[in-house]
């Protein structure tokens, strides 16, 4: 049981690192353009997304070609949206809200640092009230500050190692307590992260 739920997260993550596409495009295009993007890109995500509890035809394409990647309770018929529809949620929100390397950052810890987060957490890590590890979020912190340091070398943005270290650590907790506060941490890390690091270096 243990190996089987492994193997469908590393499944899950490995499909959710494809989302790298949109960090790595938005290095090449502008604010506007990204935008855009991402725009049409939310609209036909939601639009499957929901139309998939009503069509029975969409259901089951969806089913087809991702159902090996949805949770229990993405498909459990229930109207509950995908992670997918909230990562778009999130990628839009923080391209339209922050600026380019910011949003960049934000993204990238969300699509990475969640990945590492979840594969050694469930490896490594022995799981709590909230099915998180604390290796797993020590894991996630680590990840997000190596790679929020390698994108203000890569891209640059407004922040200090100070601002890294406190919105890393803020999305850590954020993303820790996700099913506390009922909001997904596709959307919840990216706007954590980008919120945090903002407010500080208007005060720092």
């Amino acid at each position: 049981m243990y190996n089987t739920e492994l193997n469908f997260e590393i499944q899950r993550k490995v499909f959710h690192l494809c989302s790298l596409i949109f960090p790595i495009a938005y290095l090449f295009t502008s604010k506007i353009i990204m935008a855009i993007i991402i725009t049409v890109v939310t609209g036909i995500t939601l639009y499957l997304d929901i139309s998939r509890h009503y069509n029975p035809k969409i259901k089951e394409l969806i089913k087809n070609i991702f159902g090996k990647f949805l949770r229990e309770d993405e498909e459990s018929g229930q109207f509950v949206l995908s992670g997918a529809s909230y990562m778009a949620l999130g990628l839009l929100t923080s391209c339209l809200l922050f600026s380019k390397g910011l949003a960049i950052t934000s993204w990238l810890v969300l699509i990475v640092a969640d990945c590492f987060a979840a594969i050694i957490g469930m490896k490594y890590g022995s799981p709590l009230f909230n099915g998180k590890s604390y290796v797993g979020s020590v894991s996630f912190f680590i990840s997000s500050v190596l790679i929020s340091v390698m994108t203000y070398f890569i891209v640059g943005y407004s922040t200090s190692f100070f601002i890294i270290l406190v919105s890393s650590l803020a999305t850590t907790i954020v993303e820790f307590f996700s099913d506390q506060i009922k909001v997904n941490d596709n959307f919840s890390i990216p706007i954590t992260y980008a919120l945090v690091t903002f407010l500080l270096s208007l005060m720092v």
